[in-house]
């Protein structure tokens, strides 16, 4: 087992200075097959809606502004070529995201790489859902999905920059200020931030044993290639009375006094950890969750309807002469009840360093009630009415 220095603290300059090696993998054929990033992943609701398409709009528009010299390709739709991009290519995917019509979903990349088989240093990424088109009736149901419902779906957006942007406070601060102008655009359910390998758009085994391998190295990287995976994670959804009832309500929220269809998890922490307010709200409230999170390393932020908390002023690799990373140890502490109670992840698979951050003696997280209290606070629903 290694050894580590309780006191020592890698920031992200002195990281790659140790482990730039490592963290860089190629394949035979010279292209990069895995580098070291910095990654925002954030789940947010009503993603088939003009408004918020608006956003993810703006959020592209920006990270363009913000990184366009490096952008060189991408792709406008689910199925679509990943290619290089010239300015009409880039305006196939502004169109695809603004002019693809609700009951499709909203597939497209914007990327430095310009195939899908080569790591990216610069990427931002978006999966929405989709509506109906018209009303529905499951077989065996009485009750009618009218046209326009989600399902109280999420939907998905992820950048990343290369790890040497954050080397020092200017990328930091960039970084920082991207993230909050995608939670100001978006309504945000989740997600988080953190140093992370960054893979190629589609990969091979090698590159998925690479990346777990570095995971298990380095307690601070947060795998995250199965994003538009995870985001069902985060789905709250409750009813009343019985689907093959005319009485069957669904609520694409957690509605007081419902019966829990989905209940709702965080997958877990790191430097960044975004909380919508159905989570802060199971925390007690946002007064609780600064009272028991204030220190000063530790920032706790606001924007519209989700809290951005920051574990520390930097991310952390979490090298094994570091050991964990405090901070993290310290957010995870309040948070991980937020977290799904699977044994199955701790044990074994990708997700087995999932709970990486929790004490020895750390207590099992609970599991979800049954039947949601009658009283469960402030309560956001978002634009989605309750479905007969």
């Amino acid at each position: 087992m290694t050894s580590f220095d309780q006191n020592l603290i890698l920031t992200p300059h002195d990281a790659l200075e140790r482990y730039r090696d490592e963290l860089y993998l190629y394949k035979a054929d010279g292209r990069l097959a895995i580098l070291p990033g910095v990654i925002g992943t954030v789940f947010f609701e009503r993603g088939s809606k003009p408004d918020v398409r608006q956003g993810i709009l703006a959020c592209f528009d920006r990270f363009e502004q913000m990184f366009g010299e490096h952008l060189k390709g991408g792709k406008d739709k689910d199925l679509g070529g990943f290619t290089k991009r010239t300015p009409k290519g880039l305006e196939a995917i502004r169109s695809a995201i603004l002019e693809t019509p609700p009951y499709y979903k909203v597939s497209v990349v914007r990327s430095s790489a310009t195939d899908e088989n080569t790591a990216a240093e610069y990427q931002i990424t978006t999966l929405t859902n989709n509506e109906l088109s018209q009303d529905y009736c499951q077989p065996g149901e009485k009750n009618v999905w009218p046209k326009g419902c989600d399902g109280g779906q999420l939907s998905f957006l992820k950048f990343h920059m290369p790890m040497d942007f954050v080397v020092n406070l200017q990328g930091i601060e960039q970084y920082e200020s991207f993230l909050r102008f995608v939670c100001e655009h978006l309504p945000v359910r989740g997600g988080y931030g953190g140093l992370s390998p960054i893979r190629p758009y589609r990969s091979d085994n090698y590159c998925v044993e690479q990346e777990r391998v570095l995971a298990k190295r380095f307690s601070g990287l947060e795998i995250d290639s199965d994003a538009f995976i995870k985001k069902d994670n985060y789905v709250v959804r409750s009813y009343k009375g019985k689907p093959s009832e005319r009485a069957y309500t669904f609520y694409p929220y957690p509605h007081p006094g419902a019966k829990v269809k989905d209940y709702g998890f965080i997958k877990g922490v790191n430097w960044y950890t975004l909380i919508g307010d159905v989570f802060v709200n199971r925390l007690g409230g946002e007064m609780a969750v600064r009272k028991s999170l204030a220190r000063p390393d530790i920032g706790v932020e606001r924007i519209d309807a989700c809290l951005l908390i920051r574990a520390g002023n930097f991310p952390r690799l979490g090298a094994p002469e570091e050991g964990l990373p405090e901070p993290y140890v310290f957010v995870n502490s309040l948070l991980r009840v937020l977290r799904r109670p699977s044994v199955l992840e701790i044990v074994r698979g990708p997700d087995m360093w999932i709970a990486r951050f929790d004490l020895p003696n750390a207590p099992p997280i609970p599991s979800p009630p049954k039947v949601l209290p009658g009283d469960l606070g402030t309560v956001d629903t978002g634009t989605n009415d309750e479905l007969p």
